[in-house]
């Protein structure tokens, strides 16, 4: 069973493929940094669970990340080709005493745009807002049956002619 108490006091990296959430709850809210590599992630939940954890987050400058990290106040983007950029953050983040102040304010950073920018109700005014912009939108007039049947008939018509025409030239 893994638990925060099965970790040696002197392992200060540790990579894990699957974390329980009580478990995952415990290793963010006592990490220093979230290191989150994945190139071209469509959003990515894990830098938002962080955040609303107070951790600052380490993440690609590209796909989901940017649009909840803010670099430079609730965490680093840094391109995942240049390794000396992240081991640099990397390096801040886990010095003893490096940056402690720092960390503390990015952290709260992203703990309050994690509740003003991506909670459950900012989710839902956000839906509310484009569904009465949708409803309140010009729209083309939609085709009612009887214009339906009416273009049918027509349509039917057409070629009804033009095959009694090609018929003629062709006899």
């Amino acid at each position: 069973m893994i638990s925060a108490l099965n970790i040696p006091d002197d392992i200060s990296v540790l990579f894990l493929h699957s974390v329980p959430n009580a478990f995952k709850s415990t290793l963010l809210s006592t990490s220093r940094l979230l290191v989150y590599s994945p190139r071209n992630e469509h959003f990515g939940i894990v830098p938002l669970e962080a955040m609303l954890a107070g951790t600052p987050v380490l993440a690609a400058n590209e796909g989901g990340p940017t649009e909840t990290v803010i670099s430079g106040q609730t965490g680093w983007l840094r391109d995942v080709s240049k390794v000396q950029d992240w081991t640099e953050v990397m390096r801040l983040a886990l010095e003893d005493g490096a940056g402690e102040e720092r960390l503390k304010e990015m952290g709260k950073w992203g703990r309050e745009r994690v509740m003003t920018e991506f909670s459950k109700e900012k989710m839902a005014q956000c839906l509310e807002t484009e569904i009465q912009s949708m409803s309140k939108a010009e729209r083309p007039p939609v085709l009612t049956s009887s214009a339906l049947l009416i273009g049918l008939g027509i349509g039917g018509g057409l070629l009804a002619t033009s095959a009694w025409v090609l018929a003629l030239v062709f006899n």
